[in-house]
């Protein structure tokens, strides 16, 4: 099965090709501009580096989030009119399991983090000592001085959140930081994460896929201050 990967749920913006468990191809833009700008040209350049077309793709992987609320919308809008397009079935993948899955195998329990702005990380913890990443307790979002007080010992930390706040960490004698280069999602880790899913039979329609925000957006939050503020607000 040739599975196209997305992830659009950070600054950064990774794709893969996958055939089964083998990466065909995977690349990933690093610049920080908006994602609409150039995740179709990712995604025609792997396609065209590997002698394949949108055709040949049978299914696709998305980060589904938590993550910026911009970038998870770029891709997941662009990933549904693909797969309509195409009449393939989607995975959505978890993007805190994308930063855990390359530690794996690891004994130590490892926490993802993304930065969630607002001085703030959304996190979750997994064990990663088997294939894949398994997570134990809920996503939340927290400032990272409360993330910091509840993690467990020997704890390994990845993701942008805990590289943005790494001093805050430091202060955790027993904690310490993944390598630099694994703080940024892969679409291979994605797409290993999908296929799993895929196997698994856990694929669903286009239309059906959401993004998992954890929080509402700042316009929500203004908004419904908005309404409290003015007495019309929805009872």
């Amino acid at each position: 099965m040739m599975l196209l990967a997305v992830d659009t749920a950070t600054t950064s913006c990774g794709v893969a090709l996958l055939q089964g468990r083998e990466i065909i191809a995977d690349a990933l833009y690093t610049a920080g501009r908006t994602h609409s700008r150039h995740l179709m040209s990712l995604i025609e350049g792997i396609l065209q580096q590997s002698g394949l077309s949108a055709g040949d793709i049978d299914a696709i992987a998305v980060t589904r989030g938590p993550g910026t609320f911009t970038g998870l919308r770029i891709g997941l809008s662009t990933i549904k009119g693909l797969a309509l397009a195409r009449g393939v079935r989607v995975v959505g993948v978890s993007s805190l399991a994308a930063l855990a899955l390359p530690l794996v195998p690891t004994p130590h329990p490892v926490v993802a983090m993304i930065d969630a702005r607002r001085g703030e990380v959304y996190h979750a913890r997994f064990d990663c000592d088997e294939k894949t990443p398994r997570q134990e307790g809920p996503v939340g979002v927290a400032a990272p001085e409360a993330v910091a007080a509840a993690l467990p010992e020997n704890a390994l930390l990845v993701g942008s959140g805990a590289l943005l706040y790494r001093d805050v960490f430091a202060g955790c004698p027993t904690v310490r930081m993944a390598g630099t280069a694994q703080h940024i999602i892969r679409g291979a880790s994605v797409g290993l994460l999908g296929q799993i899913q895929l196997a698994a039979g856990s694929s669903m329609a286009a239309q059906d896929l959401v993004p998992d925000y954890i929080r509402k957006s700042d316009a929500q939050i203004q908004m419904s201050a908005v309404d409290m503020g003015s007495g019309f607000g929805y009872r």
